[in-house]
Protein backbone atom coordinates (compact mmCIF):
# COMPACT_ATOMS: atom_id res chain seq x y z
CA UNK A 1 0.00 0.00 0.00
CA UNK A 2 1.25 3.36 -0.38
CA UNK A 3 1.07 4.60 2.76
CA UNK A 4 3.47 1.88 3.99
CA UNK A 5 5.57 2.31 1.41
CA UNK A 6 6.14 6.41 1.69
CA UNK A 7 6.04 6.07 5.72
CA UNK A 8 7.93 2.74 5.85
CA UNK A 9 5.26 1.63 8.97
CA UNK A 10 2.04 -0.25 9.03
CA UNK A 11 -1.02 2.03 9.01
CA UNK A 12 -2.02 3.37 12.61
CA UNK A 13 -4.78 5.70 14.36
CA UNK A 14 -6.51 8.03 12.77
CA UNK A 15 -5.26 6.67 8.95
CA UNK A 16 -6.69 2.78 10.24
CA UNK A 17 -9.93 4.78 10.74
CA UNK A 18 -9.79 6.25 7.17
CA UNK A 19 -9.04 2.86 5.34
CA UNK A 20 -12.77 2.62 4.59
CA UNK A 21 -12.10 6.01 2.50
CA UNK A 22 -8.79 5.33 0.52
CA UNK A 23 -8.87 8.47 -1.02
CA UNK A 24 -9.52 10.34 1.98
CA UNK A 25 -7.18 8.59 4.27
CA UNK A 26 -3.99 8.96 1.32
CA UNK A 27 -5.07 12.62 1.20
CA UNK A 28 -4.87 12.77 5.08
CA UNK A 29 -1.69 11.32 4.97
CA UNK A 30 -0.06 14.18 2.24
CA UNK A 31 -1.54 17.04 4.40
CA UNK A 32 0.25 15.64 7.55
CA UNK A 33 3.13 14.65 5.96
CA UNK A 34 3.25 18.63 4.73
CA UNK A 35 2.56 19.85 7.86
CA UNK A 36 5.57 17.85 9.45
CA UNK A 37 8.02 18.74 6.76
CA UNK A 38 7.08 21.58 4.62
CA UNK A 39 4.70 24.03 7.21
CA UNK A 40 6.09 27.59 8.01
CA UNK A 41 5.62 26.26 12.20
CA UNK A 42 8.31 24.78 13.64
CA UNK A 43 7.89 21.74 15.14
CA UNK A 44 7.50 22.63 19.12
CA UNK A 45 4.75 24.99 17.91
CA UNK A 46 3.55 22.79 16.34
CA UNK A 47 3.10 20.35 19.11
CA UNK A 48 1.57 22.63 21.27
CA UNK A 49 -1.11 23.68 19.29
CA UNK A 50 -1.88 19.69 18.38
CA UNK A 51 -1.90 19.32 22.44
CA UNK A 52 -4.11 22.21 22.51
CA UNK A 53 -6.58 20.68 20.01
CA UNK A 54 -6.30 17.24 21.76
CA UNK A 55 -7.42 18.52 25.04
CA UNK A 56 -10.08 20.31 23.50
CA UNK A 57 -11.13 17.66 21.66
CA UNK A 58 -11.17 14.98 24.81
CA UNK A 59 -8.73 13.05 22.15
CA UNK A 60 -6.56 10.50 24.06
CA UNK A 61 -5.17 8.89 21.13
CA UNK A 62 -3.80 11.97 19.76
CA UNK A 63 -2.33 13.02 23.12
CA UNK A 64 -0.68 9.76 23.93
CA UNK A 65 1.16 9.85 19.96
CA UNK A 66 1.91 13.68 20.16
CA UNK A 67 3.29 14.55 24.04
CA UNK A 68 6.58 12.37 23.47
CA UNK A 69 6.72 14.08 20.19
CA UNK A 70 6.58 17.73 21.73
CA UNK A 71 8.63 16.78 24.41
CA UNK A 72 11.03 15.94 22.02
CA UNK A 73 10.61 19.21 19.71
CA UNK A 74 11.40 21.09 22.87
CA UNK A 75 8.23 22.51 24.57
CA UNK A 76 8.24 22.40 28.25
CA UNK A 77 6.93 19.83 30.48
CA UNK A 78 5.20 22.21 32.29
CA UNK A 79 3.56 23.38 29.04
CA UNK A 80 2.51 19.93 28.28
CA UNK A 81 1.31 19.79 31.95
CA UNK A 82 -0.85 22.85 31.77
CA UNK A 83 -2.34 22.04 28.31
CA UNK A 84 -3.28 18.90 30.06
CA UNK A 85 -4.98 20.45 33.20
CA UNK A 86 -6.56 22.44 30.68
CA UNK A 87 -5.05 25.98 31.31
CA UNK A 88 -2.92 28.65 29.38
CA UNK A 89 0.72 27.81 30.20
CA UNK A 90 3.15 30.06 32.17
CA UNK A 91 6.02 31.45 30.98
CA UNK A 92 5.93 30.50 27.06
CA UNK A 93 8.49 32.37 24.59
CA UNK A 94 6.56 34.81 22.78
CA UNK A 95 6.42 32.30 19.88
CA UNK A 96 4.83 29.78 22.36
CA UNK A 97 2.57 32.80 23.27
CA UNK A 98 1.33 33.68 19.90
CA UNK A 99 0.88 29.99 18.76
CA UNK A 100 -1.42 29.49 21.47
CA UNK A 101 -3.80 32.95 21.52
CA UNK A 102 -4.25 31.96 17.71
CA UNK A 103 -5.07 28.79 18.23
CA UNK A 104 -7.38 29.61 21.01
CA UNK A 105 -9.09 32.09 19.48
CA UNK A 106 -9.31 29.88 16.60
CA UNK A 107 -11.21 27.40 18.26
CA UNK A 108 -13.04 29.02 20.86
CA UNK A 109 -14.19 32.31 18.60
CA UNK A 110 -14.00 30.43 15.10
CA UNK A 111 -11.58 33.18 13.89
CA UNK A 112 -8.87 35.10 15.24
CA UNK A 113 -8.59 39.46 16.38
CA UNK A 114 -6.60 41.68 14.18
CA UNK A 115 -3.75 41.39 16.86
CA UNK A 116 -3.54 38.19 17.06
CA UNK A 117 -3.38 37.34 13.08
CA UNK A 118 -0.68 40.15 13.16
CA UNK A 119 1.69 38.58 15.74
CA UNK A 120 1.42 35.33 14.05
CA UNK A 121 1.80 37.13 10.02
CA UNK A 122 4.72 39.23 11.72
CA UNK A 123 6.58 36.05 12.85
CA UNK A 124 5.92 33.63 10.50
CA UNK A 125 4.57 35.69 7.44
CA UNK A 126 1.31 34.85 5.14
CA UNK A 127 2.50 31.07 4.69
CA UNK A 128 2.71 30.65 8.70
CA UNK A 129 -1.01 32.29 8.91
CA UNK A 130 -2.08 29.51 6.42
CA UNK A 131 -0.38 26.74 7.89
CA UNK A 132 -1.17 27.43 11.36
CA UNK A 133 -4.93 27.55 10.35
CA UNK A 134 -4.56 24.42 8.29
CA UNK A 135 -2.81 22.44 11.05
CA UNK A 136 -5.71 23.52 13.71
CA UNK A 137 -8.42 22.31 11.33
CA UNK A 138 -6.29 19.30 10.19
CA UNK A 139 -6.21 17.85 13.98
CA UNK A 140 -9.60 18.91 14.99
CA UNK A 141 -10.26 16.77 11.75
CA UNK A 142 -8.30 13.74 12.90
CA UNK A 143 -9.99 13.75 16.40
CA UNK A 144 -13.22 14.26 14.54
CA UNK A 145 -12.38 10.67 13.11
CA UNK A 146 -10.80 9.05 16.24
CA UNK A 147 -13.85 10.24 18.22
CA UNK A 148 -16.37 8.72 15.93
CA UNK A 149 -14.95 5.97 15.98
CA UNK A 150 -14.09 5.50 19.67
CA UNK A 151 -10.51 4.40 18.73
CA UNK A 152 -9.02 3.41 21.64
CA UNK A 153 -5.50 3.92 23.35
CA UNK A 154 -2.91 1.19 23.08
CA UNK A 155 -3.52 -0.97 26.33
CA UNK A 156 -1.04 0.57 28.78
CA UNK A 157 -1.08 3.90 26.84
CA UNK A 158 -1.60 7.01 28.74
CA UNK A 159 -4.18 9.58 27.75
CA UNK A 160 -4.73 13.08 28.74
CA UNK A 161 -4.80 13.78 32.75
CA UNK A 162 -8.09 13.66 34.12
CA UNK A 163 -8.68 15.07 37.45
CA UNK A 164 -10.21 12.83 39.87
CA UNK A 165 -12.64 14.68 42.20
CA UNK A 166 -11.82 13.73 45.96
CA UNK A 167 -15.18 12.06 47.15
CA UNK A 168 -17.27 14.14 49.71
CA UNK A 169 -18.17 13.21 53.00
Amino acid sequence: MQYESIRKSPIFGPFEVMLYSPAMMTNAQEVGDYMKAGSAIPRNLAELAILYIAKDWGQDYVWYQHVPLALKAGLAQANVDALGDGRKPANMSDDEDAVYAFVNELVRNRQVTDQTFDRVKRRFGNKGVVDLTSLTAFYVHLSMQLNVAKFKLPQGGAGIPRRVEAAKP
